[in-house]
């Protein structure tokens, strides 16, 4: 099949190198001019495991092309729209997506199925199609919302668990629908088609729930702490009822990215404006921005007194390992925690160290980077650990602990060698966990912090 993609960001990119792979000739549109131009030398703008192959391949069997006009979706028998939902604050925002469904509909030769896979809020589709069906009563649009997370998009699209359309007649199965289908049934999954705005609710309640899963592991972990319980022990024996399931339900310093932190706000705001009590929808992101302030209080609690002077190491930066994202990261949340209570941070991420402190520097938030996780290390008082990059389950502790004197590390991501960090001489802070240690030897080195001198 032929069909348009136009945005060439982290969705349009992934769907149309993807759609490529499954055979179709997919011409992917973006006004960014330079983009396009980088996109065609194979520079990707995203960090995605396998997209860059995916895209060589897709360029090279001549099925995937970039362009920066919008008529290149002459031609099209469908054209999706996948452009951003946040504006610059980072809240949900549909404006480009109207403006990019209406600008279809007003040029005759382009296709007049649209498929929208950007995000949208419930019955915001129902309105961009009716502003479309006003320009051209012929337009048919769909809603497709992508179900794909940061760091394994391209397998969650290959391998989805469903795929959703939305339509404004679900029950008459159009033409657009079996064009859907078609374009989908290589991968073999369920299909829901439903209408528009039960499609668009499906798509962000997910996200929610999720969000409100990984908040509710949190919280346990705040509560595991505080009784002695092992929240490892807990969540792993939730997680074999099936009515529950292990996945998100692992404690750390909260969720961010582009998607969790805007759609937690957005939907409990969307239900208050239609007069809808949603507290357990509200609670949420006070709840998940909470964790970071949680996990530094039990750091200064085990050492007995506040971080005020301290030098604290961060490692990672990322809201995620896998990706390069920064977006709401949690572990930007932390670094800002951790500043603001007098903390001298020097910061590694594998990837994003000084991507990161500029983010924290454009906030007024002093960070210093570091070239490895062992040069953040060197000098400092204490260690966070605030993203889960397989990297920091390798670190040598016994050599760490020979340019570091202090002697505790706040484990945020479950990612520090417990076992060998305590053989060094470490004390651990875990999320939810109270693991045996050298407390008072710890202790006993915070009485005077780390010179400033040792921590540059």
């Amino acid at each position: 099949m032929h069909i348009s993609v136009v945005g060439a960001g982290y969705v349009g990119l992934v769907t149309a190198a993807c759609l490529a792979h499954l055979g179709n000739h997919v011409r992917c549109i973006d006004i960014d001019a330079a983009r396009v131009e980088r996109l065609r030398r194979g520079e990707l703008p995203i960090r995605e495991p396998g997209l860059d192959e995916l895209v060589e391949a897709g360029v090279g069997s001549g099925r995937l092309s970039f362009h920066a006009e919008a008529t290149a979706s002459h031609g099209s028998r469908l054209v999706i729209v996948a452009v951003g939902t946040l504006d610059t604050d980072g809240e949900w925002f549909g404006g480009l997506v109207t403006r990019a469904v209406e600008g279809i509909a007003r040029d005759p030769d382009a296709p007049r199925s649209i498929v929208v896979r950007s995000t949208l809020l419930p019955g915001t589709a129902v309105a961009i199609e009716a502003a479309a069906k006003s320009i051209d009563p012929r337009i048919e649009l769909a809603f497709n919302p992508e179900f794909t997370r940061e760091a394994s998009a391209v397998n969650d699209f290959l391998v989805p668990d469903r795929v959703v359309f939305g339509v404004a007649d679900p029950g008459a199965e159009g033409a657009l629908v079996v064009d859907l289908r078609r374009l989908y049934a290589p991968l073999e999954a369920p299909i829901v088609v439903t209408d528009l705005t039960s499609a668009e609710t499906i798509k962000i309640a997910s996200n929610v729930f999720l969000s409100a899963k990984i908040t509710f592991a949190n919280e346990l972990a705040r509560l595991c702490a505080a009784t002695g319980a092992d929240v490892g022990a807990v969540v792993d024996g939730m997680g074999l009822d099936k009515r529950i399931g292990r996945a998100f339900l692992s404690p750390g310093p909260g969720f961010g990215g582009s998607c969790f932190p805007s759609q937690a706000r957005a939907l409990p705001e969307l239900a208050a404006r239609f007069g809808v009590d949603a507290p357990l929808m509200r609670a949420i992101t006070p709840s998940n921005e909470h964790q970071a302030d949680w996990l530094i209080d039990r750091l200064e609690g085990a050492a007995g007194r506040t971080i005020d002077g301290w030098g604290v190491a961060l490692l990672g930066l990322t809201f995620k390992a896998g990706t390069d994202d920064l977006r709401e990261s949690p572990a930007l949340r932390v670094a800002e925690r951790l500043v603001r209570r007098g903390a001298c941070v020097r910061a590694f991420d594998p990837i994003a160290t000084r991507a990161g402190v500029a983010q924290l520097a454009d906030a007024g938030l002093t960070v210093e980077p570091a070239e490895t996780a062992e040069a953040a290390c060197a000098g400092m008082d204490a260690v966070v650990a605030a993203t889960e990059w397989p990297e920091f389950r390798q670190l040598d502790w016994a050599a760490i602990a020979t340019t570091m004197p202090g002697r505790l590390i706040a484990d945020g991501r479950h990612v520090i060698d417990a076992r060998a960090a305590q053989a060094a001489g470490y004390s651990l802070v875990v999320m939810g966990v109270e693991l045996p240690g050298p407390n008072a030897a710890a202790a006993s080195r915070w009485a005077t912090p780390a010179a400033e001198a040792d921590r540059r």
